[in-house]
């Protein structure tokens, strides 16, 4: 049996069903990543699991036993959420320990309690100080460190990094990440950025309109979507809509050329997805040539990023920067290659 488990979950506000009939088992120790845009229901979701909602149906379970009649404080769940939320009257000592104090934890196992989780977000000397006199990083460290301190079941995180600048962020990813593979916590982690579910999750969820449209891991979401949805949303994606020359076959044409997919298809035209980095300069071997036109150039450090006209078809691929090679000019003829086996079929 998973460690928790969220059955047939519906939450409306009104007339506005916001979850529908949500289903996740999560196993103990496992990262899952409730991905998706704003609206979607994702952070409703994890309110639900808090206890800081109360669902319309459906059942929540941990360890076994159903939370949903009980309340927040009742859980035993820690929660970060996107506000460091900290108090400002508080030392960060006394914010980390105030968990504890609220559980009538004897005051002489807070203090090694503290210190500890101190030392496990690398600010063990900074306990005097107040939420005022921090960055915003640090700031956040000490809010993961109050919802740690009470050994909770369960970790929930609502967008905690999305208040941080992109270097800070992608550090403190790495260290929550690490933090809770050290502690083997149950982690549920909300967020709408892509590039954070991919890097830190066990499990990804990727939520649209109320509903998981697919559950997977990092590497099948991103290479084997399940829905049109899912392939649009996660990473960049060219779409092709390529005429069906033999459905049984799954042969369809791509600019000049006929393309067999390798299964069958249905319809009169499907709708093929590439990754940009599936696309190469050039061909080689039995690759799939196409000549096109560069209509963009963007150079984006250590890779560039190039858009062609193939016909009627507009595609965007990538190419390593090289210093003492030019990328292709706007206007460029050139040859691109790629391999039938990288081509998605979307929505079939």
């Amino acid at each position: 049996m998973s460690y928790l488990t969220i059955s047939h979950l519906e939450k409306s506000f009104g007339p506005n069903r916001v979850v529908k009939d949500f289903n996740l088992a999560i196993e103990q120790g496992e990262f899952v990543s409730l991905l998706g845009p704003s609206g979607c229901g994702k952070t409703t979701v994890l309110r639900m699991v808090a206890g800081f909602e109360a669902p319309s149906s459906g059942a929540i379970a941990i360890d076994g036993h159903d939370v949903v009649s009980l309340k927040p404080n009742q859980r035993n769940i820690g929660m970060v959420f996107q506000a460091y939320a900290l108090f400002p009257n508080l030392t960060v000592a006394q914010n980390v320990g105030f968990g504890l104090k609220v559980k009538g934890t004897p005051r002489a196992e807070i203090a090694p309690r503290v210190a500890e989780m101190l030392e496990l977000i690398g600010l063990p000397d900074l306990g005097a100080r107040y939420p005022f006199q921090l960055s915003g990083g640090q700031q956040q460290r000490v809010a993961l460190a109050r919802a740690l301190a009470p050994r909770p079941r369960v970790l929930l995180l609502d967008e905690p990094l999305s208040a941080l600048d992109a270097k800070i962020r992608v550090s403190l990813r790495n260290e929550i990440r690490a933090i809770q593979r050290r502690l083997g916590i149950t982690t549920i982690f909300v967020t709408h950025d892509q590039e954070e579910a991919l890097s830190m999750s066990d499990r990804v969820v990727v939520m649209h309109q109320g509903i998981a449209d697919q559950v997977g891991t990092p590497f099948e979401i991103y290479n084997t979507p399940a829905t049109r949805f899912v392939a649009g949303f996660v990473g960049t994606l060219n779409t092709i809509e390529a005429p069906v020359i033999d459905a049984a076959r799954g042969t369809v044409r791509v600019g000049l050329q006929e393309v067999t997919l390798g299964r069958p298809v249905s319809g009169t035209s499907v709708t093929l997805g590439l990754r940009p980095e599936a696309v190469r300069l050039g061909q080689a071997g039995q690759e799939l040539a196409l000549g096109g036109t560069i209509r963009e150039v963007d150079f984006l450090g250590s890779v560039i990023r190039l858009r062609a006209d193939l016909g009627g078809h507009e595609i965007a691929f990538d190419t390593f920067n090289t210093a003492h090679v030019a990328p292709p000019q706007v206007g460029e003829k050139v040859t691109l290659g790629l391999n039938p086996a990288d081509l998605l079929v979307i929505g079939q």
